[in-house]
């Protein structure tokens, strides 16, 4: 029956190649290839049916009447442009078939009486909460992990009870590791009711329902095994889990209909908050269904962990040291197990038959599924999962076994591949090959790399059943290869080293030559003990290996050195083409471009000029082209690339003025995915020309990037005209219009055409005048509008007509607008920006204030007239009130914008002012008393204030000032006149001048009774004056000498306030100046006891440029010290 099949197999292969080289001859008359087409048509011209290029092959299909119509109308081919080769073909194909009718009924017959045969269902495993007698190896993490999730209460669930999910491979341990939390408690008796319910592939609702009922934990009076009623059971445990706090382990769990989950859950309702329900399973689809808050994913045991439970599988109770031979054997078997539970079980089970060396080295050096196996082994665990897979997921898994393990899989050459050996139909789009991939994701079959952006890997076990399950398909040509290759192998994964080994197996067995379908040549891995193969040689042999290889699908080539082959046009069922790691190349083979069916080309290579003008000349051939990957200078300059009407992406398009590459080469370019950027649209002359391009049509566009270059002379005079020409389809999320040279907008840059953006921006448009209503955008996000040099006013029409103008903005930027001198206020009837987050205005050197700013709940203010951008964070260092919204950001670069830009109404929401200015030397009057008008700043930061030498006199008048920054401010030298504000916790100078550093440090301390006074003092008539400064309950210095004009200045030194946990009794200074030090070391506790002894030896070098001193000091000398303003003047 076997053989039977794979002959079906090979006729149905057979029958495609030759339908599928039919299809390629008219792809090739529609391309235009006549010399080939002309010869072949003349041959068939000249020739009659009864030729004797068919004779001898038609007896098979004359011996019926149905064979004489097929024979006439495979001989009515010839009138067109099928050779007499092509058409013989053909007539061997149906040959086979005609024989496999034949031999069908016979076939059937065994089927028959396979299928008559009683169906035995497998059941894999059932478990219980029961541990088994083996030693229980790591997972401490996940184990402390897992118990701390059950005894958490989730307040804010309306639940009673949480889900927690425990996620990971067949055997990886996930049921070891429930039944020992579960046993915990069990044993304490933490929950009034724990159950354990193997769940399996069958989820009855009914019978786990009963189950749980019949828990010892609970007294049921009824006899549950006479209740065939569902609702019966459940109303019973209703009833018996009132009140009561329940833990459920389902076990193995497969189901994927959420319905069934909450029918099971539904007596949970009546348990008590804090109940717990641990699901297992190997699915993130289960997980989510069954309605999970918390997901636990296991991986393999740690190194020395797995070892030793490897060596308890492994040697029993032998002690391993006993056979260091077979420990060292043993421990290298270890590294391919990837941490498994189950595979240790497995094949240290295998091992543990005969320690010995000649036993264990066999087992070692066999694959995983060669190791006999029994029911509840690694293999039957996977066998389970691959058995649910629906049949397009089982080929897609079982192709990953076609390249080495911890191979990284890119996801679109995934789809490109996937594609080119019809696990996609032709038309499907590339989302249902990603959806695909997201199944196998979801069910543990692959893995995403962190941090790699759509790349995968396969487990390496998952990996070895790949193979086990490939039916020999598949086949890899390793270092050290030395086997025959199998005749019915159809995909072949080779080392570039080794690539003669694969051309001596090819002249060795023709059915492999005509059998394969996929080529994958790596390139040779650096110490490989077969050392390289000199450019030279691997030419040859690839040339000389693709002309035996006529019915490839996919072919990828690594390593190549400057040539490729000249006969690629012999591979007219080539599909997928993918050339990377090669060097730069010459020239490219006109051959490349006959493969007429190819649909990914994929060329990561070093671009060269004339391979270059090659490819844009010749790319156009292919006409079937849905991906294609190159450098961005190639693909850009294609000429006609208009006939490559099912590409899906071209990230760059450039216009040039004559047809090849006219900007109507893009109007049937409709299946167009992704971003498109089209540069040089000066050289589009009117409207007429860009509606050509046809980007209305264009459904599957995200962004698009409208580029014009200025020029002196262009030709195109209608720039409003060719902008109009350019709307964009309804779906369009972001747009970027560069350059563009009229004055007007385009009707529809609105939100009538454009209800979908989310991202604008605009920029080096010098002409344009006139803003559009971009507030009537209702999803638009980021708007950004940079150089548009002519723009005089942002009037009421900038905000639309809608009743909320700009509801959904979160960013806005101005930049470089020079002549920008107004913005207008919305209308009384409208609101605006209720979501706005961050505000920038650049190098707009007109503009005058107000600016039309609704008030917000917090707002963050930075000023920076520095050459350099200045990146602030919008997280203030107040943390008191976390329950806030995020504050509003306001980026500036001049302060005299600063002071006039902010009605009045809103100055009372600035939470932190940060001030950047080269030429800042101190705040007038005016701005002193502006900077009062904070009444709810918190922070303020002077940063590179380069010529900064005195702080705002009445700074003591900002009542809610709790932080005070200074950072590189190397005039500074003195605090202002009154003191700073009582209100301040944090103040923190870095790399500023070495005088005002220590004036900070000699900062003095009041006596014991000044914090239990600090209230009285503050309503006392007798107060002491504004500026004294009462900072901190706890400090640190750190201090570190730079050299700055000539005088040494502190790195850092900061004094905060922070609250002190009553279970720390002692805290640390590190890096205390001497003056600070000595005024620690005088300071005396609550009872007036001098604690010099204790901290006399904090010290510090003033040489050095860092500080290692540090010394524990206890809390309560800590709570004794405050830090006084310095009076600059004494009253």
């Amino acid at each position: 029956m076997g053989s039977f099949l794979w002959g079906m197999k090979d006729a149905a292969c057979e029958a495609e190649d030759v339908l599928d080289l039919f299809d390629y001859r008219v792809l090739q008359d529609k391309a235009g290839d006549r010399d080939k087409v002309n010869s072949v048509a003349s041959a068939a011209a000249g020739s009659s049916c009864p030729s004797t290029t068919t004779i001898t092959t038609a007896s098979t299909i004359t011996s019926s009447s149905s064979g004489s119509t097929a024979k006439k109308s495979v001989c009515g081919l010839k009138r067109f442009f099928f050779s007499d080769e092509d058409i013989n073909e053909l007539i061997s194909v149906m040959d086979r078939f005609v024989a496999i009718d034949k031999q069908m009924p016979t076939f059937l017959k065994l089927v028959k009486l396979e299928d008559s045969r009683p169906e035995q269902t497998v059941q894999w495993r059932t478990t219980t909460s029961m541990t088994g007698s083996r030693k229980f190896f790591g997972r401490v993490n996940e184990e402390s992990n897992l118990k701390k999730l059950l005894v958490q209460i989730n307040d804010e669930s309306s639940q009673p009870y949480d889900v927690i999910s425990v996620l990971g491979i067949a055997g990886v341990g996930k049921t070891a590791l429930v039944q020992r939390v579960y046993n915990h408690f069990h044993d304490t008796c933490y929950f009034d009711l724990a159950v354990w319910l193997h769940v399996s592939d069958k989820f009855d609702v009914g019978r786990l329902t009963k189950e749980m009922a019949q828990s010892d934990n609970l007294s049921i009076s009824a006899d549950l095994s006479s209740i065939s009623s569902l609702d019966e059971a459940q109303k019973i445990l209703r009833d018996k889990l009132n009140g009561k706090r329940a833990l459920i382990v389902l076990d193995d769990v497969w189901n994927e209909l959420s319905s069934q989950s909450e029918n099971l859950c539904k007596t949970l309702q009546f348990a008590c908050k804090g109940s717990k329900v641990i699901v297992t399973t190997r699915s993130k689809n289960v997980a989510s269904i069954n309605g999970a808050t918390e997901m636990m994913h296991l991986h393999g045991l740690e190194d020395e962990d797995y070892w030793g439970y490897f060596s308890q599988c492994a040697f029993g109770d032998a002690n391993p040291s006993e056979y260091p031979q077979l420990e060292n054997i043993g421990r290298q078997v270890v590294k391919k197990l990837a941490g498994s539970p189950l595979a240790a079980k497995t094949v240290g089970g295998s091992l543990k038959l005969k320690l010995e060396e000649n036993h264990w080295r066999a087992v070692s050096g066999s694959k995983l599924w060669q190791i006999e196996q029994k029911e509840d082994d690694i293999i039957s665990a996977f066998r389970l999962s691959y058995e649910h897979l629906p049949d397009h997921l089982k080929q897609c898994f079982v192709h990953f076994a076609l390249f080495p393990k911890k191979y990284h899989f890119r996801g679109d050459v995934l789809v490109q591949m996937w594609r080119a050996h019809g696990f996609l139909s032709t038309e499907a789009p590339d989302g249902i090959a990603y959806g695909y991939i997201h199944d196998l994701l979801q069910l543990s079959f692959i893995e995403k790399i962190a941090n790699q952006e759509d790349q995968y890997v396969v487990h390496d076990l998952l990996h070895d059943f790949a193979e086990s399950v490939s039916n020999g398909e598949l086949f890899r040509i390793e270092d050290g290869f030395h086997v025959c290759i199998p005749r019915n192998v159809r995909h072949i994964y080779v080392s570039a080293s080794d690539l003669p080994k694969l051309f001596t197996s090819l002249q060795e067995c023709k059915e492999l030559k005509k059998n394969l379908r996929s080529l994958i040549i790596c390139k040779a891995e650096e110490g490989a003990s077969r050392g390289g193969i000199a450019s030279s040689i691997f030419n040859h042999v690839l040339e000389e290996t693709l002309q035996q290889l006529r019915n490839l699908r996919v072919l990828v080539l690594s390593n190549l050195d400057g040539i490729l082959p000249n006969n690629m046009d012999k591979l007219v069922h080539l599909r997928y083409l993918d050339i990377h790691e090669s060097g730069s190349f010459m020239s490219v083979s006109k051959s490349l471009f006959k493969l007429y069916h190819l649909q990914g080309l994929n060329l990561q290579i070093q671009e060269g000029g004339i391979m270059k003008k090659e490819l844009q000349e010749g790319i156009n051939m292919l006409t079937q082209l849905r991906y294609l990957m190159a450098p961005k200078e190639i693909i850009s300059g294609v000429e006609s690339i208009g006939r490559l009407t099912s590409l899906e992406q071209l990230k760059e398009y450039k216009v040039k003025s004559d047809m090849k590459h006219h900007i109507c080469q893009l109007k049937e370019l409709n299946k167009l995915e992704g971003m498109l950027t089209i540069k040089n649209l000066q050289n589009v002359r009117c409207r007429e020309e860009s509606c050509e391009a046809g980007l209305d049509k264009k459904e599957k566009l995200n962004k698009v990037t409208l580029w014009w270059n200025h020029l002196k002379h262009s030709i195109n005079t209608d720039h409003e005209g060719v902008f109009e020409g350019l709307q964009p389809n309804s779906n369009l999320r972001e747009l970027c219009v560069r350059g563009y040279m009229g004055i007007n907008s385009p009707s529809w840059l609105s939100c009538k055409y454009l209800p979908s953006i989310q991202y604008i921006e605009l920029l080096f448009c010098h002409n344009w005048k006139t803003l559009p209503p971009f507030g009537s955008l209702p999803f638009l996000r980021t708007l950004k509008i940079r150089h548009l040099t002519t723009v005089e006013s942002v009037d009421a029409g900038f905000y639309g007509n809608a009743a909320v103008a700009f509801p959904s903005l979160e960013e806005l930027l101005f930049e470089g607008m020079n002549l920008w001198k107004g913005w207008s206020n919305i209308d009384c009837n409208q609101q605006a920006f209720p979501r706005l987050r961050d505000i920038c205005i650049r190098n707009c050197t007109q503009l005058m204030g107000p600016l039309p700013l609704p008030s917000f709940n917090r707002m963050q203010i930075s000023v920076s007239d520095l050459t350099s951008e200045k990146i602030i964070s919008c997280e203030s260092e107040n943390t008191a009130d976390v329950s806030t919204s995020y504050p509003v950001q306001l980026s500036l670069d001049r302060l005299g914008l600063l002071f006039g830009c902010l009605p009045v109404s809103i100055l009372a929401t600035v939470h932190m002012l940060d001030i950047s200015s080269y030429y800042l030397e101190g705040l007038s009057k005016d701005q002193a008393e502006w900077l009062q008008q904070l009444t709810s700043l918190k922070e303020l930061r002077f940063t590179d204030c380069l010529q900064l030498r005195s702080l705002p006199s009445n700074m003591v008048h900002l009542k809610s000032l709790e932080s005070l920054y200074i950072e590189t401010c190397p005039k500074l030298e003195s605090f202002p006149p009154m003191g700073l504000p009582l209100s301040l916790k944090k103040l923190s100078v870095i790399r500023c001048r070495k005088t005002f550093s220590q004036l900070c440090s000699e900062i003095n301390t009041s006596n014991t009774n000044t914090i239990q006074q600090r209230e009285i003092l503050e309503t006392s008539k007798n107060m002491a004056k504004p500026h004294t400064l009462v900072l901190l309950l706890v400090f640190m210095i750190m201090f570190s000498y730079n050299v700055l004009e000539g005088g040494a200045y502190p790195d850092q030194v900061a004094f905060s306030r922070k609250e002190l946990k009553p279970e720390h009794n002692r805290l640390s200074i590190g890096g205390m100046s001497p003056s600070l030090g000595g005024q620690v070391s005088g300071a005396t506790n609550a009872e007036g006891v001098n604690k010099d002894a204790e901290i006399a030896n904090v010290k510090t070098s003033t040489t050095s440029t860092t500080t290692d001193t540090h010394r524990d000091v206890p809390v309560d000398l800590y709570r004794t010290i405050i830090i006084r303003g310095h009076q600059l003047n004494n009253p």
